[in-house]
């Protein structure tokens, strides 16, 4: 399934370049001979089944949570090395769990990391206490940003790709956005850096998810162009047209799998559900409305077609359909698709069905990430 998004995207840049899908994809493949591939607190570990089919190793993962690295385990039995903590990556050896043996941290090609993203968010009222937060190494998202750059400057990764949320672009109680302090911390490390706020529904998904996805590349292999013309094919690989919820389920076969054992609204629910309608006063009979009932009646996200952005503690009501959405479905709104992570459907689904939520939350979009990582494939083959 995650095939599917990387085709689209290859077709978009051949149409721009004149040239052949089959063409661009031998190209990502001879440029990804002999490189290695690294993931830190990724979520699901999507950038694993995108390595596979662009023909990179693997060099580690790196998850905090015991039952998302048992999911990383189950769905890619695979892994060879598996780390606890992204603040233990600068040691020499840390304790790998496939081996129960401490272990030397390998270097990688491309380090595909994300890092905390509590002490930044919109939704975290505490935020202007963590404005600083890069600088001084503070709150959960300073101190894992912290492993992040540690891992960076020790092993000096030709290729980085990170993602947080909007809310790292925003100023905060009038100062300068944090995200600068990522950009100026990157810089000193050597590497060429930018940033841009992609929405997953721009990229094949009906979920209205806004994040920063920042890409840095070592300034004595690559240029500061390069960087541009990485984000240059990503707004190139943007579909005209994203499939609505119910055509996007039909599509991709998705199934309802893990859902609530209470299918019916409470009267909190109702209102934000009543909130949520009122905010589309002219939709039509056909349009799908999603509302998130979990928020509060203030709050009450709601979009048409597509649904407002999943995060861990979201409960989604389909309201043409009068059901909260499956966990199957949620993760299937991150591009997270059984047929590419079979472990889901025998465990997970069933026994883990808040997890499953978690994971979707926290996880990269699959369709995006494929933008981001095959982009730069693309500008490694160049050089």
């Amino acid at each position: 399934m995650a095939n599917y998004f990387l085709e689209k995207q290859l077709e978009a840049i051949a149409v721009e370049t004149g040239t052949s899908v089959r063409s661009l994809r031998n190209k990502i493949r001879e440029a990804a001979v002999g490189l290695s591939l690294a993931t830190a607190c990724s979520g699901t570990d999507s950038p694993i089944v995108l390595a596979k089919h662009m023909g990179l190793e693997t060099s580690f993962s790196c998850e905090f949570d015991e039952l998302k690295r048992t999911w990383i385990l189950e769905n890619f039995p695979e892994t060879q090395r598996l780390f606890c903590d992204i603040k233990s990556l600068k040691r020499d050896e840390v304790l790998n769990v496939v081996t129960g043996r401490k272990e030397r941290v390998p270097s990688a090609d491309i380090f595909i990391t994300g890092f905390v993203c509590k002490s930044v968010s919109s939704e975290n009222n505490e935020r202007k206490t963590y404005k600083n937060c890069i600088q001084e190494g503070r709150g959960e998202t300073g101190e894992t940003f912290s492993g992040m750059m540690d891992y960076i400057k020790k092993h000096a990764p030709p290729v980085v790709i990170a993602e947080n949320v909007k809310g790292i672009t925003n100023r905060i109680d009038g100062e300068e956005p944090v995200i600068l302090q990522v950009v100026e911390a990157m810089r000193k490390a050597g590497y060429h850096f930018e940033y841009r706020i992609l929405n997953t529904s721009d990229f094949m998904i009906p979920q209205s998810r806004n994040r920063c996805w920042m890409v840095g590349l070592r300034r004595d292999r690559f240029s500061a162009e390069d960087v541009e013309e990485v984000f240059e094919m990503v707004q190139q690989m943007k579909a005209p047209k994203t499939m609505a919820l119910k055509k996007y389920f039909a599509h991709f076969k998705v199934g309802t799998a893990g859902m609530p054992e209470n299918r019916t609204l409470n009267p909190r629910q109702r209102k934000v559900l009543k909130a949520g309608l009122k905010k589309v006063p002219h939709r039509r009979p056909r349009d799908q409305v999603i509302v998130d009932v979990a928020k509060s009646e203030q709050r009450s996200p709601v979009q048409l077609q597509r649904t407002p952005c999943l995060v861990a503690n979201s409960t989604m009501y389909w309201a043409n359909q009068q059901r909260f959405l499956s966990a199957e479905e949620v993760l299937a709104l991150q591009g997270i698709f059984t047929k590419d992570f079979k472990a889901a459907r025998g465990k997970f689904l069933t026994k883990h069905r808040r997890l499953c939520h978690d994971l979707t939350g926290n996880a990269f979009s699959m369709s995006v990430c494929s933008a981001v990582l095959s982009a730069v494939m693309l500008k490694l083959a160049e050089t």
